[in-house]
């Protein structure tokens, strides 16, 4: 068999990209398909729908509880013994109901000791502690600096994000899930209430969006990344220990269209994996998202420079495997889930940073077969 026989195309139809409700927006599949903006949606109509099911479940089952007792009564003799056991009753029912609805609403769920034990054997050092403290100090003295070109709109957008913060501080407790849930709601808000009461342009909304983004992601970095609630972690092992067993797999099998024999295209290729490895080292989701944008447009370049014709999508997806394959980025499912659940959504539903993005999603929830080899 030839190796021209051998080779196998990898193809994604770029509507597969695209909102499953037909929004015109990035999907995710991690929203099921759907942008940041439709999954919000359903999940809001999906958990009203839940708690009205549980609350007609609640009240089905008192209405029960009180015809049985009802008619468990056979005589004067037997009523008060028969009444007490029941009031015991309907008080330890309704307590479990309170309480299992206290739990539903809850702004935190709590979590035991052995949580907070795993978490201070896993503190940092005290340089990494020091370093971290110096980036958020210089951030928030960049952000103070920056809102003050807004006068009084920078002053409440101030306000609002340290009550935010103050609220999250509160949350931690909170699913991971919850706590994205938290804060892409606080996105919207603020975002709604510049254009509305503000009556700030757009494109002024998204240079402030962004500056918020930075500010509050550089202090709550390391509550949400790779959190101990999640499997983030062990996925993030698995995923390295596959991609090491891979290195057998060269460009021809995955039909790259990049020779690396060219110095121009093997000096993309080293500055691609560069900008892919360095995505971890930052704290900022925006800021990941730029070195997945940096190296996408990398890629492309040593494409175009190996066709000398400009690049396809059909040559992309292929070239973004391969260039993953061969750079093997450290914790690459914790950095694409803290991008889902922490950029500003804005960034991801629309516009080459949401195309990047949802082309490298792709990539990782892809599997595809070489002679009976899963990849992926």
């Amino acid at each position: 068999m030839s190796l021209k026989s051998e080779r196998r195309g990898i193809h994604v139809d770029q509507s597969e990209l695209l909102c499953k409700k037909g929004c015109g927006y990035y999907g995710n599949p991690a929203w099921q398909g759907f942008c940041s903006k439709c999954w919000r949606e359903e999940y809001h109509k999906a958990r009203q729908k839940q708690i009205q099911e549980d609350w007609e479940l609640a009240e089905r089952l008192q209405r029960e509880e009180e015809e049985a007792f009802a008619s468990s009564q056979s005589g004067p003799g037997t009523q008060s013994l028969t009444f007490s056991k029941f009031e015991e009753k309907k008080t330890n029912e309704k307590t479990r109901k309170v309480t299992t609805v206290k739990k539903f609403f809850s702004a935190s769920s709590r979590v035991g000791s052995k949580k907070a034990e795993i978490q201070e054997a896993k503190a940092p050092s005290p340089s990494i502690n020091r370093q971290a403290s110096i980036e958020t100090d210089r951030v928030s003295k960049e952000f103070i600096e920056f809102l003050k070109t807004f006068h009084k709109t920078g002053q409440e957008i101030y306000k609002q994000t340290k009550m935010f913060l103050e609220t999250m501080h509160y949350k931690r407790d909170l699913s991971i899930e919850e706590q994205s849930e938290c804060t892409q709601d606080f996105y919207q808000n603020v975002a709604e209430r510049m254009q509305t009461r503000g009556k700030v342009p757009s494109e002024r909304v998204e240079k402030i969006m962004d500056q918020i983004e930075k500010y509050i992601m550089t202090r709550l970095y390391k509550y949400v990344f790779c959190p101990e609630t999640t499997d983030d972690e062990k996925k993030d092992l698995a995923i390295q220990k596959r991609i090491r067993a891979l290195h057998w797999v060269t460009p021809q099998m995955l039909c790259v269209p990049v020779n690396e024999e060219i110095s121009e295209v093997s000096d993309m290729v080293v500055k691609a994996i560069t900008d892919i490895i360095e995505m971890d080292s930052k704290r900022v989701p925006r800021d990941k998202l730029a070195c997945i944008t940096k190296c996408s447009k990398h890629i492309f370049n040593a494409i175009k420079i190996t066709k000398n014709e400009p690049a396809s999508a059909d040559d992309f997806l292929p070239t973004l495997i391969y260039i993953v394959l061969k750079g093997n980025p450290p914790r690459l499912q914790s950095n694409i889930q803290y991008i889902t659940r922490f950029c500003n959504p804005s960034r991801l539903m629309a516009g080459e940073d949401g195309y990047y993005f949802t082309n490298l999603e792709e990539m990782y929830c892809f599997r595809w077969e070489y002679k009976g080899n899963m990849i992926g």
